[in-house]
């Protein structure tokens, strides 16, 4: 399932597979998308209580800051969705400005928003 919204001068695309119960999902976009960072995120017992928690290991290809988006991505979706969640993310903008980056966290979080409801409706 692919989702996209636009993002100033350029499209966001989140590509979700569902690989058993587990969650692929690469996030990409803008001049050259590429990998940039990759975060796995899985629930695991609580060593202190009896309760769940979300586990986040991240990965970062050197000279990006994709692995921020990843992370955060990966673990949101763990927790709504209780999987084991793959996120990869490759967003490159030329000579990005902090309002397009400001904007480009901002769709890619209703982007993740939108595949959280979805697969909460497929329940």
């Amino acid at each position: 399932m692919i989702v996209e919204k636009k993002a100033g001068r350029h499209t966001i695309y989140l590509d979700t597979k569902k690989i058993g119960n587990d969650l692929l999902i690469a996030i990409y976009g803008g001049d050259e998308h590429h990998i940039g960072g990759v975060a796995t995120a899985y629930p695991t017992a609580s060593h202190y209580r009896d309760a769940t928690t979300v586990s986040v290991s991240t990965l970062t290809l050197p000279g990006h800051k994709d692995y921020v988006v990843a992370n955060t991505a990966s673990e949101k979706i763990c927790k709504a969705l209780g999987v084991p969640t793959v996120v990869t993310v490759g967003v490159h903008y030329d000579n990005a400005s902090s309002k397009e980056i400001e904007e480009i966290i901002s769709i890619v979080n209703a982007l993740v928003d939108e595949i959280i409801a979805h697969y909460q409706k497929a329940e």
